[in-house]
């Protein structure tokens, strides 16, 4: 692991695959059309990558990264959310900052926000008060619909309090583990009126343990207390998120005589950071932790002109479902001085138009030969000790019992 390709150190590998490349050799000199080469190998812990980037023949790092992607079970998928319920599972990423010598940053420092709506009965419940109409109201605005909370005597006036609870890992169809967890703020809007003047009509917002205060003014927002509707917008800070990764809000009103509030919509727009993307990679997420990677700049066997090349060492710990005998699937991309015309990366594919990691038929499928351990190797010579010392135990126990016998 040095960085360079080596003929020597090469020689066992299962493949070596050149893959001619038709890259933006007009705006990069001096890189070069040509045949490029991906290594595969493998020993009885690892899996090695070599990457000889033959066409890249200038040294600059500014900018560079490389990724690789592998399926482990010929498992099909079609989409990012399908390619990521499998990783860890099936399919392995990592994506690598060449010029700053770490992991590619899964996410920037844009931040946006898209707009949900309360859309399943299990996140509300009514403490006082009974609900007619249900999420159909809810999800349509202005279509004089109404999810309706009729109030009820309770203590000498009339009330209604509906809870209202947002899991946000909910909220997020990909990668519930990484955006939930860094939310910003939340807005929530409520449209909604009564069907008489009444005293109090408010939103409480939660504190992050999931209890209420009504007396606090910064957990309270005032809706409309009268016939005419009313479109209330508020923010939900982070500090207000449980660690559930909830949200809690309720829905409150007081009134002397009886009343029926009309709510026409709820909806919640969380802001979070956006995945840092690279190239036509939404999702540039690794999940392998061990590994390592070195690269070089400089001749090789199969090109005597400087070029960039790359040495990537994986654990097989770190891959879940390796099978030598089966096919690994394998794509491997990135972007440097070298990129295909008009693009910002490269990439070996079956298909070499973009990078396709969430699609199982862009990978190239290679049978790994496996491995054994040959004589003069390190676990050949653990074996050969333990199965000596495993002999002589076996042989003093027997030499025990004999001379107990004996003695009898």
């Amino acid at each position: 692991m040095d960085g360079f390709i080596n003929e020597n150190e090469w020689a066992d590998a299962d493949w070596i695959v050149p893959i001619n490349l038709d890259i933006d050799d007009v705006g990069n000199p001096p890189d070069k059309d040509g045949l490029n080469y991906l290594y595969l190998g493998e020993d009885l812990t690892n899996l090695y990558v070599g990457l000889d980037l033959c066409s890249d023949q200038t040294s600059n790092t500014s900018g560079e990264w490389v990724g690789v992607w592998l399926s482990t079970i010929n498992a099909s998928f079609s989409n990012s959310i399908e390619w990521a319920t499998l990783l860890d599972d099936g399919t392995e990423a990592m994506v690598y900052d060449v010029e700053n010598d770490e992991e590619w940053k899964f996410l920037s420092n844009t931040i946006s926000g898209f707009v949900v709506d309360v859309s399943n009965e299990s996140q509300y419940t009514a403490t006082y008060g009974t609900i007619s109409g249900g999420i159909a109201e809810l999800a349509n605005p202005l279509d004089n619909e109404y999810f309706n909370i009729t109030a009820e005597f309770n203590d000498g006036s009339y009330i209604s309090w509906v809870e209202f609870t947002i899991n946000l890992k909910e909220l997020y169809p990909i990668f519930q583990e990484i955006f939930p967890y860094n939310i910003q703020w939340l807005r929530v809007q409520v449209v909604g009126e009564v069907n008489d003047t009444i005293s109090e009509h408010e939103v409480i917002i939660g504190y992050n343990d999931g209890t209420f205060n009504p007396d606090d003014p910064n957990q309270v927002r005032t809706l409309s207390t009268s016939t005419t509707p009313d479109n209330v917008q508020f923010i939900c800070q982070k500090g207000n998120i449980t660690d559930d990764r909830e949200i809690k809000f309720a829905l409150f009103a007081n009134n002397s005589n009886p009343f029926k509030t009309m709510i026409d919509n709820i909806h919640i727009t969380p802001y979070s950071n956006h995945s840092n993307s690279v190239a036509t990679v939404s999702y540039p997420y690794t999940s392998i932790e061990n590994y390592e990677i070195i690269w070089g700049f400089g001749p090789s066997p199969n090109n005597a002109s400087d070029h960039r090349m790359y040495e990537i060492r994986i654990s097989k710990s770190e891959v879940a479902h390796y099978d030598a005998d089966e096919e690994l699937g394998i794509i491997t991309g990135g972007y440097g001085t070298m990129s295909f015309p008009g693009k910002n990366y490269w990439v070996f594919s079956a298909t070499d138009l973009n990078i396709q990691e969430q699609i199982s038929t862009s990978y190239l499928y290679y049978d790994m030969k496996g491995c054994t351990a040959p004589p003069g190797s390190d676990l050949w010579i653990y074996l050969v000790i333990i199965g000596t010392l495993s002999a002589v135990l076996v042989i003093a126990l027997v030499v025990v019992f004999i001379r107990k016998k004996s003695r009898k």
